[in-house]
């Protein structure tokens, strides 16, 4: 019995130990989790931020390109031709007139080939002047047997018309000789009807006895030979009608016809001298041509100024010998300075004639000068990019467009030649509310800026962007003059609701 209830205490505190030891785990676990969180639920620490006033300012859309300095209608002359430096009339940096002289250049050999053309041409004016006489010559012959063509067929014409007249006469002859011979038919056929009548009445009276039959006879003989005379004219008359007839056909025109051969020969001559007279002619204005050609380059041999201007640089010297197109000397009008440029393609396109430029040499503290694009080719070319702009983006064998800047008002100081960095204004707006760059947060597909609230907490706000520059950015909607942005830190993105204070240096500059 003792022994039970020992066993029975024993278990009891062993219980009462269990339990207390569960009931000390189960506190001390709530009180952790409790504290966890405690701890997880705690405000969060604000983030340092800086903050971006939004102001009023000008803003500006702008490309930038290096480029090179040169003088106004700057250009280097080059010799026109084979020869010697004969003499220098000018040294670098003397003012200059147009059509002063420059330099004198000197070639024998053009001396000697001008004097051999005015030779040639002596010689084709001599050439010109014995075939133009080959001509006068020739016409005049032409002229000569024309002529005499002429007197032949006059002469038979006047001979066919002396023939015509005798032969309408002889047929006028004819037709009367045959009227007489008609008539006297006619006659003799009334002397044959008295005859053959009387012959009758002779008949009858001799019949009846009143007469001797040797009348009778008588009578007969007159009646035959009425007859006779009676054919006879008639046989004269049918002869006489056949003659009529053969020479009313015409006489035949045995006339020899003008001989036209000496006209075609003469012509032929005259146009063989006429082509002889032309080529000469022509020969002689190709060596006149020649000659004023070799005249004038020769007197290329004396170079003057294009432009009123400055001599730049000579890079001959009295005595050189000299090729066709090597640089002789390099002018150019300080009254102009202008910068040429190399744009890539994607900066050509947005440029226009007239728009403000900025142009900076290359250096600290550079100044800026005003000026103008000028002109802008309408062409891109791969050709010199790489070597005449270092400060350009453009890489050597990417197309690019040349332009040119020319400054407002020429300083006189700048070095042609030199280096410069040319900022042109694409776009301007005055007056713009503007913010920094640097504020803009692009995470999201609309450009957002970040607020501090009434509770001190980073909030978004949605911005519409006008113009970006280099550093600022024109906001048209969202934010206000006066209004302040907050610029969280690199490495600690905001969150909507976070709790933000401002750096303390920004706060002792604000109160600076």
């Amino acid at each position: 019995m003792l022994m039970i209830d020992k066993q029975r205490k024993k278990a009891f505190k062993s219980a009462i130990k269990w339990l207390l030891g569960s009931t000390i785990l189960a506190t001390a676990s709530v009180g952790s989790l409790f504290a966890y969180g405690l701890w997880q639920n705690r405000p969060p620490e604000p983030i340092a931020v800086r903050i971006l006033p939004v102001n009023f300012g000008t803003i500006e859309e702008t490309i930038n390109e290096g480029g090179t300095l040169e003088l106004g209608d700057q250009q280097t002359i080059k010799s026109p031709d084979d020869g010697a430096v004969d003499r220098l009339w000018v040294a670098v940096g003397d003012r200059l007139r147009t059509s002063q002289r420059l330099i004198s250049l000197r070639n024998p050999e053009q001396l000697t080939s001008l004097d051999k053309k005015q030779l040639e041409i002596e010689a084709n004016q001599v050439t010109v002047e014995s075939n133009r006489q080959k001509v006068v010559a020739a016409e005049e012959m032409l002229a000569l047997v024309k002529q005499e063509l002429a007197d032949q067929r006059r002469d038979r014409d006047q001979q066919r018309r002396d023939r015509a007249t005798k032969w309408e006469l002889e047929i006028q002859k004819q037709e009367l000789t045959l009227a007489r011979n008609r008539q006297k038919v006619t006659e003799a056929q009334e002397t044959l009807a008295a005859v053959q009548q009387e012959l009758k009445s002779t008949e009858e009276l001799a019949t009846k006895g009143f007469i001797p039959a040797q009348d009778v006879k008588t009578a007969l003989e007159k009646v035959r030979s009425a007859e006779s005379l009676l054919r006879q004219y008639q046989s004269d008359v049918t002869t006489l009608t056949a003659e009529l007839r053969r020479t009313q056909v015409g006489p035949v025109d045995s006339l020899p016809s003008a001989d036209s051969k000496p006209v075609l020969s003469a012509d032929l001559a005259l146009r063989q001298a006429q082509l002889e007279f032309s080529k000469a002619s022509h020969d002689l204005v190709l060596k006149q041509i020649e000659y004023r050609e070799a005249k004038q380059k020769l007197q290329n041999y004396t170079i003057t100024a294009p432009i009123n201007g400055k001599v730049l640089s000579i890079k001959v010297k009295a005595g050189d010998g000299i090729k066709r197109t090597d640089d002789l000397l390099t002018v150019g009008d300080p009254a102009q300075e202008v910068v040429k440029l190399q744009l890539s393609t994607l900066n050509a396109a947005k440029v226009k004639l007239n728009q403000e430029a900025r142009v900076s040499i290359i250096g600290p503290n550079a100044k800026p000068l005003a000026g103008r694009v000028q002109s802008l080719f309408v062409v891109a070319s791969a050709e010199g990019n790489s070597s005449q702009n270092s400060r350009s983006n453009n890489q050597g064998g990417q197309a690019t467009v040349p332009a040119i800047v020319q400054l407002d008002k020429p300083t006189g100081t700048l070095i042609p030649g030199s280096q410069v960095s040319v900022e042109i204004v694409l776009k301007q707006r005055l007056k713009g509310v503007v913010v920094g760059a640097e504020a803009i947060d692009r995470s999201e597909s609309k450009p957002v800026v970040w607020m501090e609230d009434a509770e001190g907490r980073a909030q978004k706000r949605p911005v519409t962007l006008g113009l970006e520059g280099l550093t600022q950015v024109e906001i048209t909607s969202g934010l206000r003059q006066g209004d302040k942005v907050l610029l969280p830190p690199p490495d600690t993105p905001l969150q909507p609701g976070t709790p933000v204070k401002v750096k303390e240096e920004l706060k002792t500059q604000k109160s600076k």
